[in-house]
Order: structure tokens, then sequence, then C-alpha cells
């Protein structure tokens, strides 16, 4: 793990992330329960386009009313988050594995194991997140990819995930390692891996217009268990 000391969204920001996989599109290359997406094809495209223009994320999105206002409400989730378990959130840019294959800008680090994500969602997505918690006793299937990236990648033991209403109730949910999960993700990694590379040698060569090989088919969990992590 390589932890990259800068301001998240800054310039080195946007450098370090060129063309990698990070933990906030990991839902693009595997579904919660671990067969890869269908969007992975097209994210491949879009890390290419970025190692072609040597640009983090070409088509940088502005956000909206809803992804200001969870910038805004961040801070004091957090110190919420701190103030009712007795904790001090590290706040860190960037961190990659150790060859800077992959990469996750976490929310907050909790030593000296654990890691915090944030969300502060308009108050129908919130009040559906806890509904969803109280029947089912786990996370919503759209937070469970961005967690478990950032503790394939930092090694950490547990990452909780914080969801942030000022007029509402305040829920966290504790995800821990699945490493069934992790080791279908490394799997999508290298398919990806492997699509961009081929995109942009084709880019960089103009004569050649043959489109890459698409990605494998789904793989599942069950496919995974018999090979081990690589970090």
């Amino acid at each position: 793990m390589l932890i990259h000391e800068c301001d998240q969204r800054s310039d080195e920001w946007w450098s370090l992330r060129i063309g990698i996989p990070t933990s906030s599109e990991f839902n693009k290359l595997l579904t919660s329960k671990g067969e890869a997406s269908k969007s992975a094809e097209n994210y491949a495209l879009t890390l290419a386009g970025e190692v072609y223009a040597n640009q983090g994320e070409i088509d940088k999105w502005g956000g909206n009313e809803y992804t200001a206002r969870g910038t805004a409400l961040e801070d004091k989730a957090v110190e919420y988050y701190e103030f009712l378990n007795d904790v001090q959130v590290e706040r860190v840019g960037f961190i990659t594995d150790d060859e800077k294959r992959m990469g996750y800008s976490p929310d907050g680090m909790v030593n000296p194991d654990g890691l915090i994500e944030v969300k502060c969602l308009k108050a129908e997505n919130h009040i559906k997140a806890i509904l969803f918690h109280k029947r089912n006793g786990r996370c919503p299937a759209n937070y469970v990819m961005q967690p478990q990236g950032g503790m394939m990648i930092t090694g950490r033991a547990w990452c909780d995930l914080i969801f942030y209403h000022p007029l509402l109730p305040f829920l966290v949910i504790r995800q821990e390692p699945d490493g069934d999960l992790h080791r279908a993700l490394l799997m999508q990694i290298e398919h990806v891996e492997k699509q961009r590379d081929l995109t942009v040698a084709a880019l960089r060569d103009g004569m050649d217009t043959t489109p890459p090989p698409s990605l494998g088919p789904a793989t599942t969990l069950s496919e995974m268990n018999d090979q081990p992590p690589v970090f």
C-alpha cells in the first residue's frame, strides 16, 4: 500500500488516477454478487482514453446540487462519527497498491485498522438505505464495492459506511473484507487492464482500426474460490 499525500481533486490527485481502476468505480467491474458487470467493457475504454490523453477522468463531471451538498456535509458527518466513537479520523488524498495498478480515495482512515466511507444522500435515498438495512441486516448493494475495494487495496480490517443526513437518523454499517469478492474483483481488474492496453495500442496506431476483444464471460464467486488473491 502506498499513501500519496495530496488534496483530493487537485492536479496531483487527478494525475495519480490516470488509467487505473479506482474503488469508486469498482461497481463498473463487479456486482455485489461477484458477477462481472456489464459496464466493465465501457470502463476499460474510458481508462484507455485517460492513458491516451494523459489526463485523469477524461470526461470530468462537475457534479450537481446533490454532489455539492454531499461534499458540504461530509465534514459534519465525520465530526459526528468521531464524537460518537471517540476516535480520530485521518484524512488522506489517494492510496494505491504497491504496483500502482489500482487506487482508492478514502473519506478517512481510523487507526490502526479501519476506514470510513461517507454518503450524504438526499432524504428519500437516505431513508431507503435505513429501511433496507433494517429489513436485511446488510449494506444496500449499490454501496458494497467501494468499501470492499478500499479494504482490498489497503489491507484494512473493516470499513464503516456512514449515512448522514442532518435531519434524519444516523446510520453506520460496518463492512469486513470479503475474500471471494476480492478474488473476483482482481480477475476483473486484470481483464480491464488488458482491454485498456489493447485499446491504447489501437489508438496510437492509426492504421489499426480492429477493435480490441471484449471482456470474457461473467465471472462468479464460485469460479474464484480456487484462485488466491494477488496483491
